[in-house]
């Protein structure tokens, strides 16, 4: 379940306000980090209900491997935070945690409007708003002098003149407007490959963060050396330039005085500082004169350039991000959740900016030129939206895209003649290495190709593999030699498993449903894909052939999304039976061991492991600490893993005696791939995984009408 929006959810002496991300008690705010409040709103969402650990955990952290330690902390903060009522979260041993108190939802007259039928609203609106309206006077006035009469022709011929001329005015404003853009030039600025997070440009510099090391530079439009700009702030980021260029404003993510991140006025010239307000995310209004910035609760609202006279304008509630104001400034566009919306730069008139728009599902980072247009970035390019108005009617207002390939851009800033487009510009690449015992080192393999997901037949003369980023699937001879494409796009196999005869592939994919699902290919590439369960509307990944590769185990979820009812399944290939391992509830990436007498797998906070063994119909717990990617070596003697945290290393553990040893360090290394992170065996049972080699870099776009 989740949370009503727009409405308010009572509980004791306690209110919590989804919209703007508030527990109040007795109307007084109450301080809870951004974490701690979403734990509480799922809780709030499910009273009486006993939410487990795990559940928790993928609701809050969905795409994150977050320590089951992390969640008692926010648990103790919320009881403290509630005080004397910190039995409202109750713990229920073994299970999780279960909120007690009755639950009262209340909607409020905003949300209520919205379920009037328009031309109620319409009327409703009409009776609470002041209407002045002047009319025509009937009283005589005195009798003035009669004018000077002109010939005819003479009165005449300025009329004339304007009806001759504006077929040709309306021709060519339609025709200059009309016409859309395209990037004719590429120019590459910066060279050293880091990610970065463009600011702003004054022009003649461009002011960005970047990261490894993380600080804020500028470096000329023309390219050259990047310079860092020294910031007496914690994890600071360039949120915008003031339009005279003297000024930055600078987000720390850590130098708030609450949970939220702190804004901050950067002088370019002496470095002098001013904390201005909390804030996630802020822009200059046109004139230099405003401030509009939106906080950690949802919250937009508007101050003076000195940070007085601030005032929330607007309410949108969620993750709100890349505020952009129109160059009249009449309309602020900002970014929630993956979508562009827009209001007035009073607040009002709130609403997505592009309804219905079936390109592409995901909008943000856009960015106004002088000349109206509007730029903004979708799925990893860069479009232009065009809005300006002819004589007549509207122009049409549908987003032309701008860039094309491979290359991933982001974060678009114009420059003050709207002539250019400096934006960042990734190349997703990865170099697939393997672990090299003797040397101790990470080295290239299969001559470092861009792959993932490799598996090896048994016999090991054949391998398989994904591309990164372009997610086809590959059959090569072991050493890579002439491979054979198996898959197009938008196929993009994950999870590969060769089955015990060399014959056929497994791997996951995503159905026209959205639902993952597992698929065989024949190993020669005689035939399409296709789902080894055809009827199965559940979700299915991590599969696993049994040895004789009569049968498949794989996890799989009974609700579409849901990650807390977990469980593990086996399928007889021959009879098409499928059945449940017993007690497997909230496990996930089964591995059938080499001999074929066990099943381990993981739990689902991904803290453990557990081995079920056949014969016994028994689970046995391995104390694996952080795991992921599990693989059993291939005498199935050990299971190889990654340890995810900030100390992160390939491990292995004796599945025997649970004795655990580091097969090798990879902090402070770059990794990629579709889970961002991979790992794999090769015959000899050397890690693999996939080095990140791709670049970021700053570019500027040069923008021309099309021919």
């Amino acid at each position: 379940m989740s949370l009503i929006a727009n409405s308010l959810h009572r509980f004791e002496e306690f209110e919590l306000d989804p919209a703007r991300r508030l527990l109040l008690r007795c109307g007084t705010p109450v301080s809870v980090s951004p974490k701690a409040f979403e734990v509480l709103s799922y809780l709030v969402a499910n009273p009486g209900r006993v939410v487990t650990k795990e559940e928790l955990l993928r609701a809050v952290w969905p795409d994150s491997f977050v320590e089951e330690s992390n969640l008692q902390q926010y648990i103790s903060g919320l009881r403290k935070a509630l005080t004397d009522r910190a039995s409202l979260i109750a713990t229920v041993p073994g299970r999780g945690y279960q909120f007690t108190a009755n639950v009262q939802v209340e909607t409020p007259l905003s949300a209520a409007l919205q379920m009037v039928p328009p031309t109620q609203k319409l009327q409703t609106m009409r009776e609470s708003t002041h209407v002045v309206i002047t009319e025509t006077s009937t009283t005589q006035t005195p009798a003035l002098p009669a004018p000077v009469r002109r010939p005819l022709l003479l009165r005449w011929l300025p009329w004339i003149a304007v009806a001759l001329l504006a077929p040709a005015v309306y021709l060519g404003v339609r025709l200059m407007g009309a016409v859309p853009l395209r990037v004719s030039n590429y120019t590459q600025i910066t060279r050293d490959g880091h990610a970065k997070f463009m600011g702003g440009t004054d022009g003649s510099r461009i002011y960005f963060t970047q990261e490894q090391p993380n600080r804020i530079a500028e470096v000329s439009v023309s390219g050259g050396a990047v310079a860092p700009i020294p910031v007496a702030l914690q994890d600071p980021w360039v949120g915008d330039v003031s339009p005279d260029g003297s000024t930055l404003l600078v987000i720390s993510n850590a130098g708030g005085h609450g949970p939220e991140d702190s804004l901050w006025r950067l002088q370019v010239l002496g470095g002098s500082l001013r904390r201005l307000a909390n804030a996630v995310t802020a822009t200059w209004s046109p004139d230099g004169q405003s401030i509009a910035y939106a906080t950690v609760n949802g919250d937009i609202c508007i101050m003076h350039s000195d940070g007085s006279d601030a005032r929330r304008i607007a309410s949108p509630g969620g993750y709100v991000k890349s505020l952009a104001w129109s160059p009249d400034g009449s309309v602020i566009r900002f970014s929630k959740e993956g979508i562009l919306w827009e209001m007035a730069s009073s607040g009002a008139n709130l609403r997505p900016l592009l309804p219905g728009w079936e390109k592409s599902p995901t909008q943000w980072n856009g960015q106004w030129a002088q000349d109206g247009r509007f730029y903004f970035v979708s799925d990893g390019q860069i479009w232009s939206l065009d809005e300006r108005r002819g004589f007549g009617k509207s122009l049409p207002a549908a987003p032309v895209q701008l860039t094309f390939g491979p290359t991933v851009w982001d974060w678009p800033v114009l420059s003050p003649n709207g002539k250019m487009i400096y934006a960042s510009g990734r190349t997703n690449r990865g170099e697939l290495v393997r672990f090299d015992q003797k040397s101790g080192l990470l080295q290239p393999f299969l001559v470092g190709i861009s792959a993932e997901f490799v598996t090896f037949s048994r016999n090991g003369n054949s391998v398989a593999y994904v591309t990164y980023p372009e997610g086809v699937l590959w059959r090569a001879n072991s050493d890579g030699s002439n491979p054979v494409q198996l898959t197009d796009p938008p196929v993009y196999p994950k999870s590969l498993r060769w089955s015990p005869d060399g014959k056929q592939i497994l791997f996951v994919d995503r159905t026209a449903q959205g639902t993952d699902a597992i698929f065989t290919i024949p190993a020669d590439g005689s035939a399409k894909p296709r789902p080894i369960l055809p009827e199965d509307r559940q979700a299915e990944t991590d599969p696993t052939w049994s040895p004789d590769g009569r049968k498949v185990v794989f996890s799989t979820s009974r609700n579409v999304g849901a990650t807390s009812d977990s469980d593990l399944r086996i399928l007889d290939l021959a009879t098409g039976n499928l059945a449940p391992i017993p007690a497997s509830e909230g496990m996930m990436v089964p591995r059938w061991s080499p001999d074929g007498l066990s099943i381990a797998a993981m739990t689902l906070d991904t803290m453990s492991m557990r081995v079920f063994s056949i014969a016994t119909g028994r689970w046995a717990k391995l104390d694996t600490g952080p795991v992921a990617f599990p693989e059993w070596s291939h005498d199935g003697r050990y299971i190889y893993y990654v340890k995810w945290t900030d100390d992160r290393a390939v491990m292995r553990i004796c599945a025997a005696d649970g004795k655990r040893e580091t097969v090798t360090d990879l902090k402070g290394a770059r990794y990629t791939g579709f889970y961002s992170l991979w790992m794999g065996l090769e015959p000899a049972d050397a890690p693999l995984l996939l080095r990140d080699v791709g670049s970021d870099d700053i570019y500027a776009l040069t923008l021309e009408r099309k021919q």
